[in-house]
């Protein structure tokens, strides 16, 4: 029998007894008891109080009182049993759940790392639930915002994101990216210092909220640094004089596979793409899909002309539908 059974169980067998116990003094002890006589003489045998009794009680009353007090204690021990054991489970399955959650983090590689839940992480949140689910781990001091990622079966550790044990808890050093959100830009640089030193080659994205924090943040490992308020000026200045544009971004950017959508590839060595140049390798034809852009070491080709030959550790920018993104990723790995 399962715990919210046994609680209306329980509240049953209490209403029931109240109800038997009342009617049954009244019957037994005549007319000069009133029914909250009963009640009142009923509640007060059931939990041992040990008020006075409300009128003298006859033989008869007494033998019902012992009959109530004995009802009463096992009633008493059924609902600390079930109180104990709600107790119980609920902590047995919560220290569960967070030995599972770590056990999966620590078989986590080449993953994403949210430090920070606030309004800024949880839009990263939202785009990586659909974009790479199960593939990334939150950090945030706050308790209520952890419960609440965790009912979302998203990986979600409490604690300080300056501490480096958290860190390593979260998989740091197996990690492929990190998102440094927290509220104030001091502790976004001492986050991106300590995983720099975990990790040299992490891809760290920082949020700025001066300015000037942005250049400190760049020295200080940061691959990315993201103003909202740059960005925001920015885009509310494009929706004025391009919104047909800035709403075709929107629309590839959303992931949404009833209409266009970007995404990123890296050309593996050996594999279809490596070697070919872009007149070659029949894009279009095996996929349907665009190249928007080959980023190659530090440069970054847009529109790439078709004599350009793919080398591996090319990053290319693709534009197509879900189903044409579908169809060139195994150009780009090793069949």
């Amino acid at each position: 029998m399962n715990i919210q059974q046994r609680m209306i169980n329980l509240t049953f067998t209490l209403f029931f007894l109240l109800l038997c116990g009342t009617v049954a003094y009244r019957v037994v002890e005549g007319d000069h008891w009133t029914m909250l006589d009963g009640l009142f003489m009923t509640v007060i045998t059931l939990f041992t109080v040990g008020y006075s009794e409300v009128h003298t009680l006859s033989s008869s009353g007494r033998m019902l009182t012992i009959v109530l007090i004995l009802l009463g204690g096992g009633f008493m021990a059924y609902a600390a049993s079930t109180i104990a054991q709600m107790l119980f489970e609920g902590k047995l399955r919560e220290i569960w759940g967070l030995k599972k959650m770590r056990k999966q983090i620590n078989e986590l590689k080449n993953h994403y790392i949210i430090c920070g839940a606030g309004k800024t992480a949880q839009e990263i949140i939202k785009s990586l639930k659909n974009s790479a689910p199960k593939q990334f781990v939150v950090i945030d001091i706050d308790r209520s915002r952890i419960d609440k990622l965790q009912q979302e079966n998203i990986f979600a550790i409490e604690g300080d994101a300056t501490s480096d044990e958290i860190l390593i808890e979260a998989g740091i050093e197996r990690a492929a990216g990190l998102a440094v959100t927290l509220p104030t830009d001091a502790d976004n640089l001492f986050v991106t210092l300590s995983a720099k030193g975990f990790k040299s080659d992490l891809f760290v994205v920082a949020k700025a909220e001066k300015i000037d924090s942005i250049a400190k943040l760049r020295k200080a490992g940061a691959n990315k640094v993201v103003s909202p308020n740059i960005i925001a000026g920015a885009r509310m200045a494009s929706m004025l004089y391009r919104p047909s544009v800035v709403d075709f971004m929107d629309a590839a950017l959303a992931g949404d596979s009833k209409a266009m959508m970007m995404e990123e590839f890296r050309i593996q060595g050996q594999s279809y793409l490596d070697g070919k140049a872009i007149k070659d390798a029949e894009i279009r034809q095996r996929s349907g899909a665009i190249i928007v852009s080959v980023r190659r070491e530090n440069e970054t080709i847009v529109n790439p002309l078709p004599t350009l030959v793919f080398k591996a550790c090319d990053i290319l920018v693709v534009l197509g539908t879900d189903e044409q993104i579908k169809n060139f990723s195994p150009l780009t790995v090793v069949q």
